[in-house]
């Protein structure tokens, strides 16, 4: 098994990529854009209004060669490592398939470098959140067609998309009757989910992972998959057979990351539709429980442990686009 630091994973430069337009492998070149977001400190506050501060977020846009009103649209949110080439590529892929994107940058504007060895560096719910607050914007661009946007993510931007389409936090901030018409979330964290399960009226989703993967729990997503697709909602899961985490990442190895912390044995914390946690001791929502005591239980409980291996294999990563442009293709036409 290959080992690597972080610091040698291909990452994109985060400044440049504020300013400086990105040419995709079709030509397509980017447009620098600011997307107006906030950092709510969790998702219960977040629905009741509490949003913390604003902030601008770096992103860049593309629109397909032929350019024309009324196109559908992806956003593409990466995970704790940030913008990095495969998001590029994956851009490009959904270029050139007739899609503009938003590629959006969550860390810079806050002056993060990643998450990798702390997810608590910025709040799940403000990840979430980046998501909606990209969707509004599309929506007030002319050339987007605002009922055929979708959204893609991987890793923690994979939860992010996933809790985006969850109908009770979507209803809340994008408002009711406007919704993601289709999401991609790749290897996501399961570990919190509403209770409900209910995806937003309209959406569809695609989960992949594989069954390989060690930084996150293939059973809770499963378990998240099941539960949306019993609830009436539009959901499939898609495994790869020794599949790691990332396996995305075109021409990156299966690598160690020692620094990377993770507990894929913690139980699922799940939500009210109002963003309240319930006990795992009584079963019972109680209002008073915050992130932090599940962050605590976990520490003291030994659910924790250090070092994960994220890469890809053979035609994985091919596989893996492939799979994503079609399932967008499926549920958003582009224009002919």
């Amino acid at each position: 098994m290959a080992t690597s630091a972080v610091a040698e994973l291909p990452r994109v430069d985060s400044t440049q990529f504020a300013q400086a337009p990105v040419t995709l492998a079709g030509g397509v070149q980017g447009l620098p854009v600011k997307v107006p977001s906030r950092t709510p400190s969790d998702f219960g506050p977040a629905m009741r209004g509490d949003l913390g501060g604003s902030v601008a977020l770096s992103a860049q846009l593309f629109l397909p060669a032929l350019a024309a009103r009324n196109l559908p649209a992806v956003i593409i949110m990466p995970g704790s490592g940030g913008v990095a080439p495969h998001h590029i590529e994956q851009a490009g892929a959904l270029t050139a398939a007739g899609f503009a994107v938003l590629l959006v940058d969550p860390f810079y504007a806050r002056g993060i470098g990643d998450t990798i060895a702390d997810q608590g560096r910025l709040p799940w719910a403000a990840s979430a959140y980046d998501v909606l607050a990209a969707f509004a914007y599309l929506r007030g661009r002319s050339e987007i067609d605002p009922k055929r946007i979708g959204a893609a993510g991987s890793s923690r931007g994979g939860t992010a998309v996933m809790m985006a389409a969850a109908a009770p936090f979507s209803d809340a901030i994008a408002g009711r009757g406007k919704r993601l018409k289709a999401v991609v979330a790749g290897y996501p964290w399961c570990g919190t989910q509403f209770r409900s399960a209910r995806l937003v009226r309209g959406a569809s989703l695609l989960l992949m992972q594989g069954d390989r993967d060690d930084w996150v729990s293939v059973q809770q997503c499963q378990d998240a998959v099941h539960a949306m697709s019993v609830a009436g909602g539009d959901a499939a899961m898609k495994i790869f057979s020794g599949g790691l985490h990332a396996l995305d990442r075109t021409g990156v190895p299966p690598t160690r990351i020692e620094t990377a912390i993770t507990s894929t044995t913690f139980p699922t914390v799940y939500m009210d539709d109002t963003g309240h946690y319930f006990d795992l001791r009584t079963g019972q929502v109680n209002p008073a429980l915050q992130p932090s005591d599940f962050v605590g239980q976990s520490v003291s409980g030994g659910f924790l442990r250090k070092g994960v291996t994220i890469g890809t294999t053979g035609t994985q990563a091919e596989e893996y686009v492939q799979e994503m442009v079609k399932f967008f293709v499926s549920k958003m036409k582009p224009n002919s």
